[in-house]
């Protein structure tokens, strides 16, 4: 009787097994899909943020770097070489002769924009 109820135990856990392994695949392939929408969103939204980012550059920015922002008492923008992450803290805390608060809460708009500028 004993080899009987590690059979059925051993029958029941391979069931369990595989049933669980089953569900994982959907899940990742559920978490593929997410990830693929989220990126195509993430692009559309970081088009938006560019647009944004360059009404507010062009209006806040251009009176030190220039109309094109190629530099004039600031300096060039348009190949900068900071990160987004950077960009957003120069614009909160400024750097130097650049006050800080210039983008009033739209940094990481006009962080995307400049990046866009590469």
């Amino acid at each position: 009787m004993k080899g009987n109820g590690f059979i059925k135990i051993l029958l029941i856990s391979c069931f369990l097994l595989i049933l669980i392994a089953g569900c994982s695949e959907d899940e990742k392939e559920s978490t593929a899909e997410t990830k693929s929408t989220q990126q195509e969103e993430g692009q559309a939204l970081d088009e938006a943020l560019v647009a944004e980012g360059e009404k507010i550059a062009k209006s806040s920015c251009i009176g030190c770097h220039g109309v094109d922002l190629s530099g004039d008492i600031g300096p060039n923008l348009q190949n900068i070489a900071l990160s987004k992450e950077q960009i957003v803290e120069v614009l909160i805390k400024g750097r130097k002769t650049m006050p800080p608060g210039t983008a009033n809460g739209n940094e990481e708009a006009v962080a995307e924009y400049l990046l866009s500028l590469k």
